[in-house]
């Protein structure tokens, strides 16, 4: 993602004169241009890091080419930042995500009644209900080292719109063709201890 992060943006004047910019770079395999106006108009396929403003999303002829492209666009006719927009690891490996409750999860620091971090027991009986729950293909444990792992692949050079450094937070992955399977375990892990959130897989890592 390619975008200025000011009050106002990228304006009907200058968002023209960057797309010219961008589109003459070698290392720019494919580009898209979004309006303010568009993104004011709905929702959209992209997430805005800088909120509702004028943007551009593009593929890079290969990731090796991003802190290039990053270095290139200090030569743009209007400042702008490149911002990584990792693919998510799991996208294709997993449908739903499970994330359990760690030691600096929001609903122990809200004092949540009956929150707690996830023990080993608790990820077990989280398993079994959702084993119970819905037709599983596989359930994936990750750990926070794993996690650290992934978050240091996304953002080798920190050109992402997060800190790619340690991550505490321990998760399963459900691999499951069940439709709705995202609503039936929330209601089914709703109140059960070691449960921060459940949320779908998506694409993106933002």
């Amino acid at each position: 993602m390619v975008l200025q992060c000011s009050k106002e943006g990228l304006t009907p004047e200058t968002q023209p004169a960057v797309e010219r910019f961008l589109r003459a770079l070698p290392e720019i395999e494919s580009l898209t241009a979004y309006s303010k106006l568009q993104m004011e108009e709905g929702p959209l396929g992209t997430r805005n890091v800088c909120g509702v403003q004028a943007h551009f999303v593009g593929t890079a002829r290969d990731v090796s080419d991003i802190p290039k492209i990053a270095e290139e666009i200090a030569k743009s006719p209007a400042s702008v930042r490149l911002v990584r927009l990792p693919s998510n690891f799991w996208a294709g490996k997993a449908d739903v995500r499970i994330i359990l409750t760690g030691p600096g999860s929001p609903s122990l620091q809200l004092e949540k009644e009956g929150a707690r971090a996830a023990t080993k027991d608790d990820r077990e009986i989280i398993t079994e209900k959702i084993r119970q729950a819905v037709d599983v293909e596989k359930i994936y444990y990750e750990d926070s080292a794993f996690a650290t792992k992934v978050n240091a692949f996304y953002c080798p050079d920190r050109l992402c719109a997060f800190d790619p450094g340690p991550v505490e937070q321990e998760t399963l992955y459900v691999k499951t063709d069940v439709l709705g399977a995202v609503r039936t375990l929330k209601s089914t892990l709703g109140d059960v201890p070691g449960v921060e959130f459940v949320v779908p897989v998506s694409l993106d890592v933002l």
